[in-house]
């Protein structure tokens, strides 16, 4: 799916989802608040793929996408995740590089996109103190997300960011039953499904967790923290 070519209707509501970017009144961000064009993508979509050429500035006003890597052999890893009232970090890096996409993304659920042209974004990030502010803020955030991501892979067991990504996943989406198989899991990770498989037995061995046929149950809350900390379950 080329995003690039999807320009939709106009408006202003989006700036609701970011507060910051709607206090703006310079000439700069005005213009190119004017350029800006919006559009809905269905969950399941992959939005931007490695070595797509990258000619607008992305903001996402609703919804989830997900931004990961990918081997020869088909091993992904998930990166972050850019979710409603936050710009895509990935296509503002290949902004600033002049460069094509360097990872890929696919959306968790429908999204709403706003695009900014290349030329509009540039204008204002040069003649637009607050905006290049803003930016750079959100630039720094995102910085810190995949910082974290890199010392859980070098430092952390598998079974410890098993247990967080389980915690993370229930939390974010207030639900005592994950409608997930251990291959998708197991692309969160950078791991085999036959990893993540053993490690959930293990876990519903301890009582954290029942399976079911794609589906994991929270059984002890308390018990699934104390993994992701790494004491006894």
């Amino acid at each position: 799916m080329n995003i690039e070519k999807m320009s939709l209707d106009v408006g202003a509501d989006w700036l609701k989802a970011f507060p910051g970017l709607a206090v703006i009144r310079d000439a700069a961000w005005q213009a190119a608040q004017n350029a800006a064009r919006e559009m809905t993508i269905p969950g399941g979509t992959v939005v931007i793929r490695r070595g797509d050429p990258c000619r607008n500035f992305l903001l996402i006003t609703r919804g989830t996408v997900r931004v990961y890597e990918s081997s020869e052999s088909g091993r992904e890893i998930a990166l972050y995740r850019t979710r409603g009232g936050e710009i895509c970090i990935l296509t503002l890096n290949s902004l600033f590089a002049g460069a094509d996409y360097s990872a890929e993304a696919v959306t968790e659920d429908e999204v709403r996109v706003v695009n900014i042209p290349l030329a509009a974004f540039q204008n204002a990030m040069a003649y637009s103190e607050a905006f290049r502010n803003f930016i750079m803020a959100s630039l720094a955030r995102r910085l810190n997300d995949v910082m974290r991501v890199v010392e859980q892979v070098a430092f952390q067991r598998l079974d410890l960011r098993l247990a967080c990504l389980l915690g993370q996943l229930f939390g974010s989406r207030n639900v005592s039953t994950l409608s997930m198989t251990h291959e998708e899991l197991a692309r969160e990770l950078g791991t085999t499904r036959v990893v993540i498989s053993r490690l959930l037995k293990e876990f519903e061995n301890m009582g954290c967790i029942r399976l079911g046929r794609s589906e994991i149950e929270l059984l002890s809350p308390e018990a699934l923290t104390r993994l992701s900390q790494g004491e006894p379950g």
